[in-house]
């Protein structure tokens, strides 16, 4: 049984990479390169994930050890001059699908109006 700050920061990874993923659903790499705004918000969403796996107990972490959490907060936030763009890019379409179905198996289903995408 997860507890409930744990099931909270879960819950946050879910919802930004799912916000993340649906950003560049219609985008091409190309775009994607041209629109710094995209860029930004999907940054940002990477930011959250980490943060928030950051902040999940060591417990949880040991327990959901087959989940591919992203660990690019750091390099993000400290090495900001340093983002590789088709590393962010690679990693919201190859990573984050799976991601997000390890995650919907674990956590309980939440209704749309439960959610919050803050």
């Amino acid at each position: 049984m997860l507890a409930p700050r744990d099931l909270q920061y879960l819950l946050d990874i879910l919802i930004s990479a799912k916000l993340a993923l649906n950003y560049v659903s219609r985008s091409s790499w190309s775009s994607f390169v041209e629109d710094v705004q995209l860029q930004d918000s999907v940054i940002r969403r990477l930011e959250v994930i980490g943060e928030a796996e950051r902040r999940l107990s060591e417990r949880t972490r040991v327990s959901l050890s087959r989940i591919p959490f992203i660990m690019m907060r750091n390099r993000i936030i400290h090495e900001y001059d340093k983002i590789v763009l088709e590393v962010v890019w690679d990693t919201v379409q190859q990573d984050l699908p799976t991601l997000i179905e390890s995650l919907e198996k674990v956590l309980p289903h939440q209704e749309p109006e439960e959610q919050s995408y803050y």
